[in-house]
């Protein structure tokens, strides 16, 4: 009887062929009782605890894998409070808020909405990217990521007044490649060289910023949506209300009311959009994109006095929505 013998996994490989991305790839594949994964030409070979083994098509588990790794979180995922998108830091590099307003009715009272809400204007202050990364993410605190999805400018070399005009100092160079300093990011980039052999042409990528990219085609459409308006005030406006779920095993609740007669149009102008249906943080990227398609401005309903008494006496969302 003749034993075949495999090559132990590599960096790469360990986080590509996982009993989870089998899961992903193949749905009937059953996680547990695995006791080793393997790799022979194109198939991955599941050994299990009981001596059989099972052969998954290799190509499939990279797909999977690059799918979850990049998959786009719903619209409220990363937003800060006051619905706060990515905030500039320096260096061409953003801080990203975790949504921890937005995933449960009572997540702003939570330590780390509060501090996001206390530190948001302040990260600026600091200086080094290992103090802020100490304070958004670590034992202690969970803020967000830093994020650079067009690459990092190094620090510009002060400048002397003393100094020869040919010697003034340039600009550095870019790290140009995106990043990130999310866990999943960082466990690519410590192996990128032999993510490059097992996947051709690999980038490194996550959902923080495959979020980022998504949320600046947003920023973009509503310019747009701005620049088609006759002085730059659209007629055309969807007023939208978010309720975050009272629990972890439901969604929230995504309302939205348009008019076409501007934003300070009073509340009998405007009407309620997709009567009988209901819509949740998962149909937000696609109704906003559908609504400026049309031209139409989303504008966040909290901040349209005239439809709050409307909007509480007909219990569309509740009222710290």
């Amino acid at each position: 009887m003749s034993t075949q013998t495999y090559t132990p996994l590599n960096g790469a490989q360990s986080l590509i062929y996982t009993q989870t991305n089998l899961r992903r790839a193949f749905p009937d594949f059953e996680e547990g009782e695995v006791a080793s994964i393997h790799l022979r030409n194109d198939h991955c070979i599941v050994a299990h605890i009981d001596g059989s083994h099972e052969t998954y098509e290799r190509q499939l588990v990279v797909n999977a894998y690059l799918d979850f790794r990049s998959r786009l979180k719903d619209f409220f995922s990363y937003l800060g409070p006051n619905y706060r998108g990515p905030s500039p830091w320096r260096n061409e590099m953003y801080v990203m808020f975790k949504g921890w307003h937005h995933a449960h009715a009572l997540g702003h009272l939570s330590r780390n909405a509060q501090l996001q809400t206390l530190l948001a204007d302040k990260f600026t202050r600091i200086q080094h990217e290992e103090e802020l990364l100490a304070l958004i993410q670590s034992d202690q605190t969970d803020i967000g990521h830093l994020v650079a999805p067009n690459g990092i400018r190094l620090q510009d070399r002060p400048i002397s007044l003393d100094g020869e005009l040919d010697d003034q100092p340039k600009s550095q160079p870019m790290r140009s490649e995106p990043y990130c300093s999310c866990g999943s990011f960082q466990s690519q980039f410590r192996h990128l060289s032999l993510f490059e052999k097992e996947i051709p042409g690999f980038k490194p990528d996550c959902i923080h910023l495959r979020w980022h990219r998504r949320w600046i085609q947003h920023l973009g459409q509503l310019t747009q949506v701005r620049n088609n308006a006759r002085n730059g005030q659209p007629s055309n406006v969807v007023a939208w209300w978010y309720a975050p779920p009272s629990d972890g095993n439901s969604d929230g609740n995504f309302v939205l009311l348009h008019t076409k007669s501007g934003a300070q149009a009073p509340a009998t102008h405007w009407r309620l959009y997709g009567r009988g249906k209901t819509f949740t943080q998962h149909d937000a990227w696609t109704l906003f994109n559908n609504m400026m398609e049309a031209d139409y401005l989303p504008v966040p309903g909290k901040y349209l006095e005239q439809l709050k008494p409307f909007v509480k006496n007909n219990q569309l969302v509740s009222t710290n929505a």
